[in-house]
């Protein structure tokens, strides 16, 4: 049966999510294994002759797929697989998912009309993506051994090379605040304390919380008067102009007007994520920190589609990025980091916004009911 690909190297590769297999309620977010090379494995099923071959001379090296650098994941359509135990995980640079419909393997690879199991239907390839998840190689599956040797080779090319010039689309714009509005802003936090106000939140709810091991910070919503006055202000007459200077894009909405606290003492960290990729938040365009203090070790803003050049800014400095930007916060090691964070958007996204809600509020009063 002939097999073609719709994609080609050059493209972005799609984004999906999928479960791990061993465990239906834990599914793997795609896009959120950026920062390393990937060798993405449609092999359909662990059963078929010269797959688990394929797959041991691939799993053995973890020199390569040490899941800093590269990464090995293999896409299953046959849930035997797991369950039969046929996957044997040599490392964290391996990640096995189930794709039982073939949903994901129909983003990757297109067939002629099939009969049989659609964990029959693929033919085993794979396809080597760059950090960014732009797709580098197809690499089909013809002779095991010569197959594995064809991924490590490259693989071991792409690493032994010069980085590449990249950078992150950020843009940075110092004195945003004055150093005395941003001690302000921490002595609030101080005198009323953190909390951790939820992954999502809707009409003050909150609809989802945060993981302690995705992410660890305390929030506090700028409520004083004066300094959400201030703060207005200030981004109004200092910041916007510059957003819509860099990216022409006429900031009409600010979310929300945050503190947040990255704290040694807990570890605060925020692993990579995005911003926008559920549909509550989906209509945030612009991400913006401006960091209120130093005196602390870690806390780097980096962007891992990008290299790992890492972002760290004087007090009342500002960064600015694309909301559907992956990227992270790293640990907090020494005292406490303080940062003023929000979200900018326009009168297009708010149509959005509250298409969303009107949605979210009927969906409650069917359940209510």
């Amino acid at each position: 049966m002939t097999i073609v690909s719709p994609l080609s190297a050059g493209e972005p590769a799609p984004w999906f999510s999928a479960v791990t297999g061993t465990n239906d309620s834990e599914a793997a977010t795609f896009d959120e294994l950026a920062g390393r090379y990937i060798v993405l494995f449609f092999f359909g099923s662990a059963a078929r002759p010269g797959i688990a071959g394929g797959l041991d001379s691939l799993g053995r090296r973890n020199d390569l797929f040490d899941a800093m650098r590269a990464l090995l994941v293999g896409i299953s359509n046959d849930p035997s697989d797991f369950s039969q135990g046929r996957l044997q995980q040599h490392g964290s640079g391996q990640l096995f998912l189930l794709d039982p419909s073939g949903v994901v393997a129909r983003q990757y690879v297109s067939a002629d009309s099939a009969t049989g199991p659609v964990h029959m239907a693929i033919r085993p390839v794979a396809f080597l993506l760059s950090p960014a998840l732009q797709i580098i190689e197809i690499i089909p599956m013809a002779e095991p051994a010569a197959f594995a040797e064809q991924i490590t080779s490259r693989l071991e090319g792409l690493l032994a090379g010069p980085a590449g010039l990249q950078s992150a689309p950020v843009l940075v714009v110092p004195q945003i605040f004055d150093r005395a509005f941003c001690n302000k802003l921490i002595e609030l936090y101080e005198a009323a304390g953190g909390r951790e106000i939820g992954s999502i939140e809707n009409a003050g709810k909150v609809v989802e919380q945060f993981d302690p091991k995705f992410r660890k910070r305390l929030d506090w919503h700028i409520s004083d008067e004066p300094a959400l006055l201030r703060t207005r202000q200030l981004l109004g007459r200092r910041l916007l102009p510059m957003v819509y200077r860099a990216f022409q894009f006429r900031t009409t909405r600010i979310e929300r007007y945050l503190v947040g606290c990255y704290d040694a003492e807990t570890g605060g960290y925020f692993r990579p994520h995005r911003d926008n990729t559920a549909p509550i938040v989906a209509h945030r365009r612009f991400a913006v920190t401006i960091n209120l203090n130093d005196g602390y070790d870690g806390g780097y803003l980096s962007f891992p589609e990008f290299g790992h050049q890492t972002y760290r800014v004087s007090p009342g400095d500002a960064i600015v990025f694309s909301c559907s930007l992956l990227h992270e916060v790293t640990p907090v090691r020494r005292n406490r980091r303080y940062a003023f964070l929000s979200f900018f958007y326009d009168e297009q996204s708010q149509q959005m916004r509250d298409e969303f809600r009107k949605q979210w509020v009927e969906s409650q009063k069917s359940a209510a009911s």
